[in-house]
């Protein structure tokens, strides 16, 4: 769901400058793309392959590793994917958000990826290095959504310019727009990541709203999940981007992930938040401790939301010049 809601500035920037688009997805992505783009003349969708990787209530990092002979299969099916894809419709760009194996050496392919340092032990590292090195170059170029490095960059560490030499920072993506207004819902939840952790996270958030006396909103991320109401607190399964972005820009105290797409929207909104790795997500957690460190963010476990140690929330986002710097490179990479 990340990668889809960020690559959509990404799309409709296409869509402007008049190119025809070929989306490839599935599951929840998909759902999401085809009700932004619905109704688009411009836009065909794709069900393409892709891994779906289970997680677990405890031990998730050994529960992801598990299925590494998985993901390794998902970027195998989505080479051949493309390749018969590319048989039967005549395509002059490719576009791939983190997917390994979206790309053919005859077209132009650009990866975007925010992650060229996996977040494992030092142990680990060099190998895991050899490996992103080697699937990154079968594109093109690379492009990182995230400001270049220093005092704004949102990513830190998980970055770099040596793995790939054709690497550009297209600065912070978003598809939210800020607002100003007054907090119609003080405490506002957003959940997101995968299950277990996101019903768990959803049913914490419901609990320590109700103790604390005043209207809450949660942003479930389920869509067609429709909305509930109960006991002051309003919970919004698949809410529009303009829903979304009222209700961070009006919150008094906002709790959410520390997942990729989450902190971009927080920069592009000039949002603080108290952030709440999902569990065994070292990514997650490394940018959760990234932004308490160099931004002033409140941060706190799961464990903690569980048991109703939520700390003050605090800290400055850092600064965003919106998709602008995106849609530039855009624009000059589909003209050539």
């Amino acid at each position: 769901m990340g990668h889809a809601s960020r690559s959509l500035p990404l799309i409709e920037g296409a869509i402007d400058l008049g190119w025809d688009i070929d989306i490839a997805s599935s599951g929840d992505a998909m759902v999401w793309l085809k009700s932004r783009l619905k109704n688009n003349e411009q836009v065909t969708f794709f069900e393409k392959p892709g891994a779906n990787i289970r997680y677990s209530r405890h031990f998730t990092m050994l529960a992801i590793a598990s299925q590494t002979p998985k993901l390794l299969k998902s970027i195998y099916e989505e080479r051949q994917w493309t390749r018969d894809h590319l048989q039967k419709r005549t395509i002059s760009k490719i576009f791939s958000d983190n997917c390994y194996g979206v790309h053919h050496p005859d077209i132009p392919s650009l990866l975007m990826t925010h992650l060229l340092k996996f977040p494992v032990s030092n142990a680990l590292s060099p190998f895991a290095q050899i490996i992103i090195k080697k699937l990154v170059a079968q594109f093109d170029g690379i492009w990182v959504p995230d400001n270049p490095k220093g005092s704004n960059s949102i990513a830190g560490c998980l970055t770099s310019k040596s793995i790939h030499p054709n690497t550009t920072f297209i600065g912070l993506l978003s598809r939210l727009k800020p607002v100003k207004l007054t907090a119609d819902a003080p405490l506002v939840g957003l959940v997101s990541g995968p299950e277990p952790h996101r019903t768990i996270m959803e049913n914490a958030l419901r609990k320590w709203m109700e103790l604390q006396g005043e209207r809450g909103l949660i942003l479930a991320g389920k869509p067609g999940g429709g909305k509930s109401e109960k006991n002051n607190i309003t919970t919004l399964y698949d809410p529009s981007d303009e829903e979304i972005s009222k209700a961070i820009c009006g919150s008094k105290t906002l709790i959410c992930r520390s997942g990729y797409t989450t902190l971009l929207d927080l920069a592009s909104l000039g949002k603080r938040a108290i952030l709440i790795p999902t569990p065994g997500q070292r990514e997650q957690e490394l940018l959760s401790k990234l932004w308490a460190k160099e931004f002033g963010f409140a941060q706190c476990t799961q464990k903690d939301l569980e048991n109703m140690r939520i700390p003050e929330i605090s800290g400055i986002a850092p600064k965003s010049k919106g998709n602008k710097v995106a849609i530039n490179e855009l624009a000059a990479w589909l003209k050539n």
